[in-house]
Order: structure tokens, then sequence, then C-alpha cells
């Protein structure tokens, strides 16, 4: 197993996923034609089903060479590979799957490569104090139902793996089926409990650091880093979503 370092020494229990990626990708690429998420976890997990007795596909190598893994397992991986642009979807063809010219170079030569380890989430939770007091923070400030506690951890390192990546955010969102709204919702909780992320290396594609100076001093010298007012001021100029993006940066670099 390995470990992610976070701010404030948290550590993110993670998996090395070298290995199922360049299962996944060299599966894709023996079946040569575009495919859907379910079809390719059948043929990962080597299970007979009539798309796979059509395409003829029992007969080939990789058939069944992740069955002692499970559906979620592959489902992670293939989110995986498709948020670091190793994999495509072609929407023409219902989001079926294809590897991309980097998932292949990959597979060619693959390097370590860890993702969050689901499996020792709970491990996680107990051995890591802060872990705690987010989804209790994060359970009260969400409608009750909307997620369960062990979904909200899930979330959390997700966020905080992908902002390690230097994933862009809107990227991020897109593949987790949740809107850029969401993922600032998640970022400002993450900063009232003062955890210090750095995601400067997307706010300067978004806003540049002309602008992202001029929200900086903004909210260093209001009275107040209110929402509604930074609307009044720069509602005009700047989206919401931008303005967010600055007061988040601007939180997390009062985080000592």
């Amino acid at each position: 197993m390995f470990y992610i370092c976070t701010p404030k020494d948290t550590y993110i229990p993670t998996m090395e996923a070298k290995e199922p990626i360049v299962k996944l990708i060299k599966a894709l690429t023996e079946i040569n034609i575009p495919v859907q998420r379910q079809l390719l976890i059948d043929f990962l997990m080597g299970r007979q089903s009539r798309q796979i007795e059509d395409y003829q596909l029992t007969d080939k190598e990789y058939f069944g060479v992740g069955e002692t893994n499970d559906d979620d397992f592959w489902a992670t991986i293939i989110d995986t590979a498709y948020e670091n642009g190793l994999i495509k979807q072609m929407v023409s063809k219902k989001n079926a799957l294809l590897p991309t010219a980097a998932g292949k170079k990959f597979a060619k030569k693959p390097k370590s490569f860890t993702i969050p380890d689901d499996e020792s989430i709970n491990e996680a939770e107990s051995d890591v104090p802060e872990i705690d007091s987010i989804l209790e923070q994060a359970q009260a400030d969400k409608p009750t139902g909307v997620h369960t506690v062990s979904q909200l951890a899930k979330q959390q390192i997700k966020l905080i793996t992908a902002i390690d990546r230097h994933l862009a955010l809107d990227s991020y969102a897109e593949s987790e089926g949740l809107g850029l709204d969401e993922v600032l919702d998640e970022l400002e909780l993450l900063a009232e409990q003062k955890r210090r992320l750095d995601i400067t290396y997307f706010t300067d594609e978004v806003l540049g650091d002309d602008c992202m100076n001029e929200l900086l001093d903004y909210f260093r010298n209001a009275k107040s880093d209110d929402m509604a007012e930074a609307m009044k001021e720069y509602g005009d100029i700047y989206k919401e979503e931008e303005l967010r993006l600055a007061r988040i940066v601007f939180r997390m670099n009062k985080i000592s």
C-alpha cells in the first residue's frame, strides 16, 4: 500500500493501479472497436453474454484477465483512466470507450500510478481524526440523505487526489457527474475545516495572474469575504464561479 501526503500531515490510503490500467487499455486495444462500459467490464471479468458472443470475444487473450477483481474495482479503474486521458468516450456511439494515444503509450511504457484505495477508507476514517471531523461537518452541512458517510469520504479523497494530480476541476466535476458549483461547495467545506490545498494551477488557467491578484487584493482589503458583496463589486466583470474560486484561494492562503 502507498500513501499520498496531503496538508497537515494527513495520509490518504492508496493502491498501485499501474497493472490494472495496463490490462484495461490492452483489453480495449485487443477488442479493437468502441465498447460500452458494461461490455468492457464483462470482458475483463470473463463473463459470457450475448454481446460477448456476438463480437466473438471469448477467444481473445485478455478475456477474463480481471476476473480476480469485482465490478466496482473495474468501474473505478475505468473512471480513473478516463479522468487522466488514457481512454475516451465516443458521444456519437453512446459514450462507448476507446483507448487514447496517451493510453496506448502508457500501456507500452507503464509507470507507477496510485489511486485512492476505497477498501481502506473505513480504516482511514478510524486512523485519521481529520477525516472524521470532515465527515461530521459535511453531514451537518448537507441535506439529510444526500450522501452516506462512506460516499462523503470517497468524494473528499477523490477531490484531494484530483487536486494533487492537477486535474482541471471542471473536467473532474464532469467525470464525477457533478456541477462545478458542487465541487466548489466541497472546496469551501475543506477550507472551513482548515485544510490547505493549492488550486492555483487551475485558477491560473481560468483567471490568469492579473485577475487573480486583483481579486485577492479585493478580498484582503474588504471588510468581509461575503459573496453578495463581491458580486456587487465584480459581478459585471466576473462569473460567480470565478469569484468563488478566488475566494477559496484567499481562504486557503489564510490557513496556517
